[in-house]
This record gives structure tokens, sequence and C-alpha cells, in this order.
């Protein structure tokens, strides 16, 4: 086989795997639940939640792919939208610390005290009894990246510590919004449940390495196309 086509292959199976592993990684998150009584933008820090919260943070390992898809929970039907039935769970979770319990109608919705506890918890109620805000740390990215998002309710986007246009306040319907050619820098999203279910985020995040990779291979192809065409 010919350096060329071995060039070619390679590039060709790289792009696959930046296409095949685009959401995969580990991701800080911390998250505040708390008594609302109506919608809140969603910034880099929590609302001003009443009463007590209940906070965590952790590791999540895998896909930014959390979906709960059931129908509006009534808000007299506490605990409404589970933290497992989003995507949360003891495989995907590590390095659990929280603390907080929030009580709504006279039911303890969002105990955070154990890792068990916060994944049997609620993330919000219709009506906008409780509410809680995400914050996830997306880590570097390179300059260039596209960040594909669909959320329900509301996000934010922070490249070192400075809002990124076109972030969305919440609530919302089920959107998706792409952040194109974003800038070199050190990212975090953050994310609000609000009004009960669905519960919806997805979020497209490109690995780096997958993405050098690839351009290290067009490099590559470069390379051998200057010394092929190289008088003899």
């Amino acid at each position: 086989m010919s350096t060329m086509k071995q060039i070619l292959l390679a590039t060709a199976a790289l792009a696959l795997i930046g296409t095949s592993a685009a959401q995969a990684g580990q991701y800080k998150i911390a998250v505040t639940t708390g008594l609302i009584g109506s919608g809140f933008e969603t910034l880099s820090t929590p609302p001003a939640f009443s009463g007590a919260t209940a906070s965590a943070t952790f590791t999540y390992t895998g896909d930014l792919n959390f979906s709960n898809p059931a129908p509006q929970n009534a808000p007299s039907k506490p605990p409404g939208d589970l933290n497992s039935a989003f995507g949360f769970t003891a495989a995907n979770v590590s390095g659990y610390g929280g603390s907080g319990i929030v009580t709504y109608q006279g039911t303890d919705v969002a105990r955070f005290s154990t890792e068990a506890r916060f994944l049997s918890s609620s993330g919000s109620v219709a009506g906008y009894g409780y509410g809680s805000h995400y914050s996830i740390t997306l880590g570097a990215l390179v300059a260039g990246t596209t960040l594909t998002i669909t959320h329900d309710d509301g996000i934010s986007l922070y490249r070192d510590g400075v809002r990124v246009l076109g972030g969305i306040s919440g609530p919302t319907n089920v959107v998706t919004d792409t952040f194109s050619n974003l800038a070199a820098g050190s990212y975090k999203l953050y994310y609000s449940r609000q009004n009960g279910t669905p519960s919806v985020l997805q979020v497209a995040v490109p690995e780096p390495t997958s993405l050098a990779l690839f351009g290290a291979g067009l490099l590559g192809l470069g390379y051998v196309r200057r010394r092929n065409n190289k008088p003899v």
C-alpha cells in the first residue's frame, strides 16, 4: 500500500474517532437545588433560592446526554423530576460530596447528604415550586470548536469567566443552540432545571485529542503531497 493511501486511511479513521467519541469525557459538576417560586435566568451563580438549599459536587464520566422526557409533573405530586431519571447513576458519578435538604409541601424532595440520596432526589417540579442550577466544567477547548447544545430549560456558556454571547435564559421549550468557531479557552456551561419535566441537556463536545490527531493527519498528508511533487 502506498504512503499516500496509508495517510488517507489514517486520516479517515481519525475523523471517525472524532465523531463517534464526540461527547465522552469527564466533567466536574456542581448542583444546587432550592425553592424558587418562579422562573430564573441561568447565569454563573445560582439564583436567590428561598429557604434551605441542597448542594453537591461530583465528577461525571460519560456523554453529556441527559433526558427525562416524562410528561410535566404536577406541583401537587412531588418528588417529580428525579436525578436518576435525568441520567445520573452510581456508575457515572464519582467523588461525590453533598449536603442539605429541600422540603416542598411537607416532603423532602432533595436530600444530598449521600450519593444514593442525591440520585433519589428531585431536580424540579411543575409550577416553579423548586428547581436546580448546574455548573458543568467543560475544560479547555481549542480555537474553532463548535458546541451544539439541546436543552430544556436555560443555559449560558462562559469562557475564562466571561459570558459568551448567545446564552439562553430559562425556562424554555426544548431548543438547540449552536456556538460556532469558539475562541480557545477554559469553558463552563451553566444549566437549569425548572418547571418540572421534560428535562433535557445534550451537549456535543469534540474531544481535543481527536481534533489534534486529525490535524496531525492532515499535516502528514500535506507533507506527503509536497514530497511527491518535489522535482527529481
